[in-house]
């Protein structure tokens, strides 16, 4: 949709929440399952085209276009904390690197590439910058 290619974000955090499913800790178990369904969601909002067949993902395909990627950024820091804290492994680790990876993406589009304050500080003369920086 909007062109970031985000979903590999989500396709290399289930991969690794497969491999952290292959654990004897009950807590890595628990992030296994949780990173393979975040990667599914990641998947469902950013590729909504492989979900067309279900009825959510008809709906989701309507809705997606609504969310902006502001709240895609917090979803998908959001999701990359607990996995990596949690379990703390290292297929834990690489998999919540994905959602942040992801997120980042979504940074870039909020922010711009070169940020907002970018274009208002090149208005403003030279002269008087060095005066605000001196008074504070």
């Amino acid at each position: 949709s909007s062109g970031i290619n985000a979903e590999y974000g989500g396709v290399l955090a289930a991969v690794m929440g497969i491999f952290v499913l292959i654990s004897f800790s009950a807590k890595c178990i628990a992030m296994g399952i949780y990173m393979v369904a975040a990667g599914l969601v990641v998947l469902l909002l950013e590729a909504t085209m492989c979900f067309l067949f279900l009825d959510i993902g008809k709906w989701i395909d309507s809705k997606s276009a609504m969310i902006r990627p502001w709240q895609k950024m917090v979803l998908y820091f959001g999701m990359c904390v607990p996995a990596a804290v949690i379990c703390g492994s290292t297929s834990s680790i690489v998999g919540s690197l994905g959602f942040l990876v992801a997120g980042m993406a979504y940074m870039v589009l909020t922010i711009g590439p070169k940020g907002q304050a970018a274009p208002a500080a090149a208005s403003v003369p030279y002269a008087r910058q060095m005066d605000d920086i001196a008074t504070a």
